[in-house]
């Protein structure tokens, strides 16, 4: 089916899955174009969640370390400008709500639903949560309130089951709720009008112009398991204490290598995370002959990764070798990554 068709249909769906009381009919001064682009950004949102967990759900057996996650994606009201339309648009009561719920994940078993308002977690309620923690401060002011609500939220996951105070429609209610352990990493749509992607370690972005791009869920998969093989290979950490330059000078000499080294990784390793959570590695391949044929070197155009012909022959040569061996369980065991089971 045509994207934009699966996305007038989707935009219709989640229109009527929000709260009865948002469904009267903007008040005046509510901004019906805006209200549409939201629609249309939630919808990403939704897309890349889904994608997101199930890749770190599936890969948690060969992560090092792991993370408390519900499936849950949560937005805040306060980071628009127009708020009241923003407020309509997704449903909410108050500042704090439910973007997405990934299938299959806790969130969706406890019946969270988007466009539910998150107002306490253990009885605290969220106009309470600190944002002054020192580990926020690389934050922009205006995410740093729902960074700190996730941050609360993992660490008392960890501990045990949760009880998130909810409203629906005006009407609140207590819903418990527990977690998985998956692989560390979360997920972002980035309003821009660029085609981009990228990883800073603990989140992966994707532009919206990027994920409009997308012909299938499994073209989607791939490139965010490119950036989620960047995370799980700690690469930031490495470049950094290796003493790689980022900035322009790193497009030339040691530092150039040393950054195609970690993107030919993390091309490598992302049709295994493909494969374990269930998406077709061969869409790696599909997508970057596509986009390198309509726009040459690739999403970076630069010393530091492979022209898409040569990125194409990696990804054949690496389904190749996972196709060689017998999965377990229907998974196979990514080389780069430590197992831990």
């Amino acid at each position: 089916m045509d994207f934009m068709i699966r996305t007038w249909i989707s935009l219709v769906a989640l229109s009527f899955a929000a709260p009865l009381s948002a469904q009267e009919g903007p008040d005046d001064g509510v901004n019906a174009d805006m209200i549409l682009a939201l629609k249309g950004l939630q919808l990403l949102d939704h897309r890349l969640n889904a994608i997101g967990y199930r890749l770190v759900d599936a890969n948690a057996p060969y992560c090092d370390e792991k993370a408390a996650r519900t499936g849950l994606l949560l937005n805040d009201v306060a980071q628009y400008v127009d708020q009241e339309t923003a407020r309509f648009a997704l449903g909410f009561d108050g500042s704090i709500g439910i973007t997405a719920v990934a299938p299959d994940s806790p969130a969706e078993l406890a019946k969270l639903s988007p466009g539910d308002t998150l107002l306490a977690i253990n009885t605290m309620p969220v106009g309470e949560i600190a944002t002054d923690d020192p580990e926020l401060s690389n934050q922009q002011p205006v995410y740093r309130r729902v960074a700190a609500i996730n941050q609360l939220l993992e660490q008392a996951l960890a501990e045990d089951k949760v009880e998130l105070t909810i409203s629906q429609g005006g009407i609140s209610r207590t819903v418990a709720i527990g977690s998985v352990m998956t692989c560390p990493s979360q997920f972002q749509i980035r309003v821009s009008a660029d085609r981009s992607a990228s990883a800073d370690g603990k989140l992966v972005s994707v532009t919206s112009r990027l994920a409009e791009y997308f012909l299938s869920d499994d073209e989607f998969a791939a490139v965010v398991a490119h950036e989620l093989a960047h995370n799980l290979l700690k690469h930031r950490d490495r470049l950094d204490a290796e003493g790689v330059n980022r900035g322009f000078f790193g497009q030339f000499g040691n530092s150039a290598e040393k950054i195609k080294d970690s993107e030919i990784e993390a091309d490598r390793l992302s049709v295994w995370l493909m494969a374990n959570a269930g998406y077709d590695p061969q869409a790696a391949i599909g997508f970057w002959t596509r986009y390198g044929k309509e726009h040459g070197k690739g999403i970076l155009s630069a010393s530091t990764h492979y022209r898409w012909k040569k990125r194409v022959q990696l990804f054949e040569e690496e389904i190749a070798e996972m196709e060689a061996i017998r999965p377990v369980d229907g998974k196979y065991a990514p080389p780069l990554l430590a197992k831990t089971d």
